[in-house]
């Protein structure tokens, strides 16, 4: 995954050199309506295979061409709503823009059923090669259409070719083993829907929950204010969207195959937490210092509103970051009504927050979102430690050492930053950087004899033994 970090990210710089802060904006305001009609586009049966013990190849093949059925639908509905997106943003040119990535639905919900098969069969590796290859393509064509002054498109027109290219991947890996064949029969998969459609309940509420703040700022503040926002999203959600899924993806279908023994779920649950703040804390403290130079110096200067909202969401990260295993944890526990439910409370009072801080711009929406992650957690966590039995001072005491560390290295580091602030901002950011990574590694190292059983377990999780 180190690659496809290291490209991803090399890809955002350009692309955030090649276009304008608008540009991300109007992407963003696209992907919201994407990502919504997403949330449909297998109805949650993906999930509802990975946490069925045995699933008949029958099934399979109902999956499939409800999938694809669902993609014409979802395709056809964006067609038909966009008038409503442009009315609502006020941006005329979200027609076009709509129009080409309503396309992907024609091309990425045939191939959910073969992601959901390597997950259930926990061959990570593979989906990790597939991964790679699909970001190298997504990059080159973005990069290339972006170089030719397409703007918007560019980014779209990468998702449309990643995904027509993931797509065919996946035939020739399941060309021997299995295809789909001519077979639909929705009594016969009538049980996988009870657990789906809280699925994609919880989808489309969590959507609307993790959408709400770029549905605001589209509507109220434009696509430049929109644009900036977005840059900043992305850069705190990049580590975590490269480790974290990785980690919850594995978990998923682990935590579902010992779904019934409490202990084990508890000791992987504690082994994952502590894994992620191992690698989050130190990644998002380290960024809060060096915001300004990391930023203009990658980004360009153009993109300097986009440093507050990045130091912000620093905070927020690292609450984000210990969230995402609950998810695993309810599905494989099959509780998708749980995460359902507290979606709906969450996407209203997210809403009601980010309705009051849009009046002080980006910042107070950012702000906004800060200032419920403490209260969200201490109402979920315990909610999910009650399902596997884990005491809550054995939560805190997974994520004891790695807070302990960063909390050292950046003490350090923020006032090494106050004594060399004269510095320009590349040997600036270079001591700063490497200063955090010595501190860390040496605090955690020091720990070490008594931590080392946390990369053995979770070698032995991510392998499903």
């Amino acid at each position: 995954m180190g690659m496809v970090t290291v490209l991803q990210f090399i890809t955002l710089a350009v692309l955030a050199r090649l276009l304008s802060p608008a540009d991300f904006g109007l992407m963003g305001m696209t992907m919201v309506v994407i990502s919504f009609a997403q949330a449909f586009a297998d109805m949650g049966l993906s999930n509802a295979i990975i946490q069925r013990q045995d699933v008949e190849e029958d099934h399979l093949s109902s999956f499939f061409w409800i999938n694809a059925f669902s993609g014409i639908v979802l395709f056809a509905c964006v067609l038909l709503f966009r008038p409503i997106v442009i009315l609502y943003f006020k941006q005329p040119s979200l027609s076009n823009y709509l129009l080409f990535a309503a396309f992907i639905f024609l091309i990425t919900p045939v191939g959910q059923i073969f992601t959901a098969l390597l997950r259930k069969q926990l061959k990570f590796k593979i989906l990790s090669k597939i991964e790679i290859a699909c970001t190298t393509v997504y990059s080159v064509t973005a990069i290339g259409f972006a170089l030719a002054k397409f703007g918007v498109l560019s980014l779209i027109f990468g998702q449309l070719v990643q995904s027509l290219f993931a797509l065919i991947i996946y035939f020739i890996i399941f060309r021997k083993t299995w295809l789909p064949r001519f077979h639909l029969s929705i009594k016969e998969i009538k049980s996988y829907f009870s657990f789906g459609f809280f699925q994609m309940g919880e989808r489309v509420v969590n959507y609307i929950r993790a959408n709400i703040d770029y549905i605001i700022i589209g509507r109220f503040l434009g696509p430049e204010a929109l644009g900036f926002y977005t840059l900043a999203y992305q850069i705190i959600t990049f580590p975590m969207s490269k480790i974290n899924p990785i980690i919850t993806r594995v978990a998923f279908p682990v935590f579902s195959k010992v779904q019934h023994d409490n202990d084990l779920m508890r000791k992987g649950y504690c082994k994952v937490i502590s894994f992620l703040s191992m690698i989050s804390f130190p990644l998002l403290a380290g960024m809060f210092v060096i915001a300004t130079e990391f930023i203009t110096l990658v980004y360009g200067a153009k993109w300097e509103p986009s440093i507050i909202i990045v130091q912000i969401f620093c905070l927020v990260g690292m609450i984000w970051s210990l969230c995402d295993p609950i998810g695993s944890v309810l599905l494989s526990k099959g509780r998708a009504d749980i995460g359902f439910y507290w979606n709906i409370f969450a996407a209203i009072v997210s809403a009601l927050a980010i309705i009051a801080g849009v009046n002080w711009g980006i910042k107070g929406v950012a702000l906004a979102i800060l200032s419920l992650q403490i209260p969200f957690f201490f109402i979920i966590q315990p909610i999910v430690n009650k399902l596997i039995d884990l005491k809550l001072s054995e939560y805190f005491k997974a994520i004891k050492i790695p807070f302990f560390c960063t909390v050292v290295m950046f003490a350090v580091i923020f006032f090494l930053r106050l004594i060399i602030n004269d510095l320009k901002a590349f040997p600036l950011l270079v001591i700063i950087v490497f200063t955090g990574m010595i501190i860390y590694a040496s605090l955690y190292y020091r720990y070490y004899s008594k931590n080392q059983e946390l990369f053995t377990e979770l070698k032995s999780l991510l392998k499903g033994n």
